[in-house]
Formats: C-alpha cells, sequence, structure tokens
C-alpha cells in the first residue's frame, strides 16, 4: 500500500480500465457502522496513531475530525493523476487527519480480489472506491449514507448534477454510496460522408430503426473498402435493449422483461443492420477497432463516451474528418437511449473513522469545487456549480460540441444496465446477441429459449431476497 503524509502523495499506476467486483460473503451488519442524525461522533476525540493529540476541524454536522483516514481506490493514467490531484487538495486541507491512500490496479482482476477478500475480512480501507452498477453487490459492507445527509440539512438536487445519485440507492432506500463522477454518450458523425450520400444529418429524436433504413445510403464497398453507417461500439449491445422501447428489468429489479416482445423486437433489429451493412459483425469490427473506422472515414458516426472525446476529436481533426455531433438515438417512444457509466465512494461498516470519510465523500461530490476540478480531468464530476461551469466549458475540435451536452444529457441516461451483480443477465444477453447476429438464429426462438435462464438468474439475486 501507498502512504501518504500531510505534504506527501504516491500513488501506484495500473494500466487497465473500470471491472465489476465479484461477490463475497460476510456475516457483517450493514447496519453496524451506520451514524445516527446528526451524523456519530465518533471521531471526534481520537487521537493519531502515535498516540499524540491530533489537531481536529468542526464539519457541518457538528462533529470534529481527527485521526487515521484509510481511503482505496482504483484507476491508471488521467484516473489516477485525477484522483491524486483532488486528494492532494483534501490533505491540505485537513492537516489534522493522518491519510493514507492506496491505488490497487484493475488490471487482471487485481482490484476485484483484493478488494472483495479485504472487504469479506474486515480488513478494507475506511473509504472503497465503488461504482452504482455493482447493483448492490458490496452493499452489506457498506454503511447507509442518509443520516449524513439528512445531519447536513442539503438539498441533493441542489449540489449534484441530475442524474448522478439516483443508483447509489439500493431497492429499499439505503443510500449504499456516493457519486465521484460519471459519463455518458453523444453520437458524433462524418458530415462529408452524410453529404456524400445525400442523407440528412440526424437530429434529436432520430431512432435506429430510421438508421436501419437511411443507414443502407453508407453500406458501400467490398473488403478494406467496405463502409458503414454506425461502428459496433461496446457500448451497443447495451444500446440495443432499449432500442424499441424495452427495458431489460423493473426498477426496482425484482422482475426480468428480457423476455417481452420488446426484447424481441431489439435483436430483430441488430440482426437487420448487420446483414444490411449498416453496422459491421464481429469478423469487420475485430479487424478494424470502432474508433479507427470512424476516424479513418470508414463509419459515418460513432457514439462517443465523455472519457475519449478528447482522444476521438483530436484523431478526426488530425484525419481531415468534418466531425458533427447529435444526440444519442431514441426509442420508438421518444425517449433517448443514453447509458451511464459512474464511480463513486463507500464508507465501510469496518471503518474506525466515518465522520472524516463522509467529510471526504461529500467533498469529493458536491462540496469542494477545486477537487471537482481535478475530477474533471477524466470524467463530468457529480459537483453541480462545477459541472455546469468549468467543466461544461470545456469544448473539443469539431463542430458544437463542448462538455455541457454531457452535463445536460446525464439525466436522460440508463445506468449501466448489466453491471455488478448483473453481469450474469448481461452474459446472457451477450449470449443471446451472439446467437441472433453470428449463428444467424431466430430472435423469437433466442428469445424463447434464454428469457427463463435470465428469470432464474433474477430469482437468486439478493435484493430480491430482502
Amino acid at each position: 500500500m501507498t502512504r501518504v503524509s500531510k505534504k506527501f502523495l504516491a500513488v501506484l499506476l495500473s494500466s487497465a480500465m473500470l471491472t465489476a467486483m465479484t461477490g463475497c460473503s460476510s456475516s457483517t451488519s450493514a447496519d453496524s457502522a451506520t451514524p445516527s442524525a446528526p451524523a456519530a461522533e465518533s471521531a471526534a476525540s481520537a487521537a493519531s496513531a502515535d498516540g499524540a493529540a491530533a489537531e481536529t476541524t468542526a464539519t457541518s454536522s457538528g462533529a470534529e475530525l481527527s485521526g487515521k483516514l484509510d481511503i482505496w481506490a482504483w484507476g491508471a493514467d488521467d484516473e489516477a493523476k485525477a484522483r491524486e490531484g483532488a486528494l492532494e487538495i483534501f490533505i491540505s486541507e485537513h492537516p489534522e487527519l493522518d491519510i493514507t491512500y492506496t491505488i490497487i490496479p484493475t488490471a487482471d482482476s487485481v482490484w476485484d480480489q483484493k478488494a472483495a477478500a479485504a472487504l469479506s475480512s474486515g480488513s478494507a480501507g475506511d473509504v472503497m472506491q465503488m461504482s452504482p452498477d455493482y447493483y448492490g453487490m458490496n452493499t452489506e459492507y457498506y454503511i447507509d449514507l442518509n443520516p449524513y445527509v439528512e445531519a447536513e440539512g442539503v438539498n441533493l438536487d441542489d449540489v449534484l448534477v441530475p442524474g448522478v445519485i439516483d443508483g447509489y440507492y439500493d431497492s429499499d432506500g439505503k443510500l449504499e454510496g456516493f457519486p465521484l463522477l460519471a459519463n455518458c454518450f453523444v453520437m458524433a458523425y462524418n458530415k462529408d460522408m452524410f453529404d456524400a450520400a445525400g442523407v440528412a444529418y440526424p437530429e434529436d429524436g432520430w431512432t435506429l430503426e430510421d438508421l436501419a433504413d437511411w443507414g443502407q445510403a453508407f453500406a458501400t464497398g467490398e473488403g478494406a473498402n467496405k463502409t458503414y453507417a454506425l461502428v459496433k461500439h461496446w457500448v451497443m449491445n447495451n444500446v440495443m435493449v432499449y432500442s424499441c422501447g424495452g427495458t431489460p428489468y423493473s426498477d426496482d429489479l425484482t422482475t426480468s422483461h428480457m423476455g417481452t416482445p420488446e426484447i424481441v423486437d431489439a435483436l430483430t433489429l441488430y440482426k437487420k443492420m448487420i446483414d444490411t451493412g449498416v453496422m459491421p459483425d464481429d469478423t469487420a469490427q475485430d479487424t478494424i477497432p470502432a474508433e479507427t473506422l470512424f476516424v479513418s472515414g470508414k463509419s459515418a458516426m460513432y457514439p462517443c463516451g465523455g472519457f475519449e472525446t478528447i482522444t476521438v476529436t483530436n484523431d478526426s481533426d488530425e484525419n481531415g474528418i468534418n466531425i458533427g455531433f447529435c444526440s444519442m438515438p431514441s426509442d420508438k417512444n421518444g425517449n433517448e437511449i443514453n447509458v451511464q457509466y459512474a464511480t463513486g465512494w463507500a464508507i465501510t461498516t469496518t471503518s474506525k473513522n466515518p465522520d472524516a470519510g463522509w467529510q471526504f465523500l461529500k467533498e469529493s461530490a458536491y462540496a469542494n469545487d477545486e477537487m471537482a476540478k481535478q475530477t474533471a480531468i477524466c470524467g463530468m464530476p457529480s459537483n453541480k456549480k462545477v459541472a455546469e461551469s468549468y467543466y461544461a466549458d470545456l469544448s473539443f475540435k469539431g463542430e458544437g460540441l463542448d462538455n455541457s451536452y454531457y452535463v445536460e444529457h446525464m439525466g436522460n441516461t440508463h445506468l449501466n444496465p448489466f453491471g455488478g451483480t448483473l453481469a450474469s443477465t448481461g452474459n446472457i444477453w451477450t449470449t443471446m446477441v451472439e446467437a441472433v447476429l453470428l449463428d444467424n438464429q431466430d430472435p423469437q426462438a433466442v428469445v424463447d429459449q434464454y428469457a427463463p435462464q435470465i428469470e432464474k438468474e433474477f430469482a437468486g439475486y439478493s435484493f430480491n431476497k430482502k
């Protein structure tokens, strides 16, 4: 682990992106470290590790901070840089705390294994990085933050970007974590390809069913010269599950909707786009990565996540791609299909300093603008004030895109539908997609075969046993 003093921070960088944590069991009560409102004052008189009296600072909830705070996170490259910068600010403003900060690589499931083992053994940090799309996977190890929010007397709608807090509430109302950042998508398109094909630029409200028709104008050429309307980006499986007005499950996560006619229609539409060349099949996409296909002028459209906008726009500019932007597609009911990927923090039930942990969480989320500006290096900060000003003002090469798009559309997003606990359902959905697209099986037959398996998965999920 990496030790952080008040004036020095060292981090271990990794090279992998975020992966979902594996499940684990524990007899620890989820309520054992839950503070009462006002917030618990267990840390008010705590001493530092060497026994010397620590300086104390009053929090807005009335408690005073002192003692140790151990924070665990994942991250690499810009993620690590952003969190290092934010933590340096927090450390400088809280000299009364003795802070240890550790970044654990996600490559080769290192984070999964170490975090899961530490949580189940009670040796995890006071604060652990997490994501709401774990869907309660580790909620038994996290305290309920509702009492802290109530003690603050803050209206979260006033201080957080719309759409970033919802996923942190469990189905029973427990607030298991607190947001740090989020990313969603915008559709980039090659204006020159649209002009050459004689196709109007897409406007808000366009659908994938529309694309299946006018997108065929882009399905030309053979072999290395073949062009497409839309790349098969990794997010497309998640987009497609909503494409025909369906949802994968009920809002309370109790009931699977993966056997509905809307899912059959989504698979049928997916197959049509592949068969007609509107989208590349897996073989073509494996040969040329999605981003390369777009920036080389071989695909007219690309769903661009907030985490990759700089790369995509710079590469497009270097290759002479005249790039424009529009909203993500809508379903047949007119609802935008956008997907959110988010990162947050939780305080563990074994934390010895939950009050200091809460101070870190709230400053990371909304109460420290300078920390939020550091977070903006790798995504949209949950801090509404900073997101709507500093972050939103960052613009990109191409026509008319700045980060205000992501802020404005975050409230329209679906949280990554198959993360964490729900990954087993996501695996079955992937199998269903492959059965239709690769094996040419009938969509209705595929749904009939796999929907019962998904229903069985849902019946076994822990959040349905509360």
